[in-house]
């Protein structure tokens, strides 16, 4: 298997895709559960769809870019976990066919392969949290499209404009998800490494990340969303420490596969011999990388599976180092069969029965379902956290995000942001309110020409339904 893929004849290409389409496909079709992120980046793209703007009239986080593709896809397709999951799938393949090609086009190794792009596909195929349509996936798209704009200056006679494209790419992906701006640390040493004037050509490829949101920034301008572009965007907090959202244990065990891979891809590159210096360049690039890869994933508000799609493309440039090794051919093709049936048994799991054995809990991920029976295709409103009662149901005001939402319902002494949440709901009035933080007492008290139309429901103290 190592020979067959060490060539590039189309015939490569094909077997590579439906050897990932085989891993991917069956269970995509199966309809995997659904998850609570992917229900509110639905729920985004539909708001944006009836007509709202993102910041302005939806309280949520979601970077810009992201949301757009959200919209796209709630107008293209509504609300279709299996177009979600295909999309994400369809990402994932575009982003290894991207990088092999850039490796193979610069001619970064001894000679042109598609390994990197076999065990990308494949070591990303470990966890159905890659098939999820996050703001990181999207975003990671572009980072891979910016790499050949930022390290073929040497090659390319210098040539300037390239640089700035680099930069317009890298915020592009800041708009899709904002620390990747990170990533400008890796524009920076390939700047250092493979530019002549090293001042000039960095302000160049900042000016080319600046200038989107600048461009978009006059958009919020004029479409009175600046401060909340500003304050749920640009400045949103840093988590500067490890949260798991999922059992630590549990992302150890699946991510123990790539993590060997990586330590002998490592090991590999660092024993061989000087190679040309364009190559020698192009690694220390791909060193930077996977620091700065490590430094998004573990600054993140909530750390998973899915946060190490960041790590793949170095992973999968080091991993050519390991197939191409001294070892013998056989060695190397029982490793990658090794890996291969691996993943597969970890992303089939639950078919085969041996989720028991391996005891991977998936349920903090999991969308949980709690919609009340008798409330289905309604307008409604959840005081809380809890996304699965907008399963079957359409939110309205901009309360999407309750995080957000504290901004006005979590400060309720103050006279601007009883007014807000007046404002708001003078706009859209749900019809049925969830209220799971025990607020409508205070909220009937102090707005009651507003919260004074809803009554409780005989079924549920916490539902409340529009007179």
């Amino acid at each position: 298997m190592i020979s067959y893929f060490r060539s590039i004849l189309p015939s490569r290409l094909i077997l590579l895709v439906i050897i990932y389409l085989a891993i991917q496909l069956p269970l995509i079709l199966l309809q995997e559960t659904a998850t609570s992120t992917e229900l509110l980046h639905m729920l985004v793209g539909e708001r944006l769809a009836d007509g709202f703007s993102v910041y302005r009239d939806v309280y949520d986080n979601t970077a810009p870019l992201s949301a757009m593709v959200f919209w796209l896809l709630d107008l293209l397709a509504g609300r279709s976990f299996l177009v979600y999951r295909i999309t994400a799938v369809v990402l994932l393949l575009l982003q290894a066919i991207l990088l092999n090609s850039t490796l193979n086009r610069h001619n970064v190794y001894a000679s042109k392969n598609y390994l990197p792009a076999l065990l990308y596909l494949v070591l990303g195929s470990i966890s159905f949290e890659f098939n999820m349509l996050t703001p990181l996936l999207i975003g990671n798209t572009f980072i891979i499209l910016s790499l050949p704009y930022i390290v073929t200056l040497s090659k390319e006679g210098f040539d300037y404009n390239r640089l700035f494209v680099g930069g317009f790419i890298l915020g592009l992906a800041a708009l899709s998800y904002l620390p990747l701006t990170m990533f400008l640390i890796v524009g920076a040493f390939a700047v250092i490494l493979f530019a002549s004037n090293t001042f000039r050509s960095f302000l160049l490829m900042l000016c080319g990340f600046a200038f989107p949101y600048v461009v978009l920034m006059t958009y919020y301008f004029y479409n009175g969303a600046l401060s909340e572009f500003l304050e749920m965007h640009l400045f949103r907090p840093w988590q500067l420490q490890v949260d798991f959202l999922r059992p630590p244990s549990d992302v150890a065990k699946l991510m123990a596969i790539p993590a060997i891979i990586a330590i002998l891809s490592f090991m590999s590159a660092s024993s061989l011999p000087q190679r040309l210096v364009f190559q020698v360049k192009f690694q220390q690039v791909m060193w930077v990388w996977m620091v700065v890869s490590l430094l998004v994933i573990f600054t993140r508000d909530e750390i998973t599976v899915a946060t190490f799609i960041l790590a793949l493309p170095p992973i999968a440039y080091f991993s050519e180092y390991l197939f191409t090794s001294g070892q013998k051919k056989w060695i190397l093709s029982t490793i990658m069969l090794v890996t291969m049936a691996g993943v597969v048994v970890l992303r089939y799991r639950s078919l085969l029965g041996i989720n028991q054995y391996l005891a991977l809990d998936e349920s903090p991920l999991v969308l949980k379902n709690n919609s009340d029976s008798s409330i289905s295709n309604k307008t409604l409103l959840v005081l809380g956290e809890d996304l699965g009662y907008y399963l079957h149901n359409k939110p309205v005001t901009p309360y999407l995000n309750w995080e957000l939402a504290q901004r006005h319902f979590g400060d309720l002494n103050e006279y601007q942001a009883v007014f807000e949440i007046h404002e708001n709901f003078e706009r859209e009035l749900p019809a049925y309110l969830l209220d799971k933080e025990g607020l409508m007492p205070e909220l009937k008290y102090k707005l009651p020409a507003v919260f004074g139309k809803y009554e409780q429901t005989a079924g549920d103290t916490t539902v409340y339904k529009l007179k």
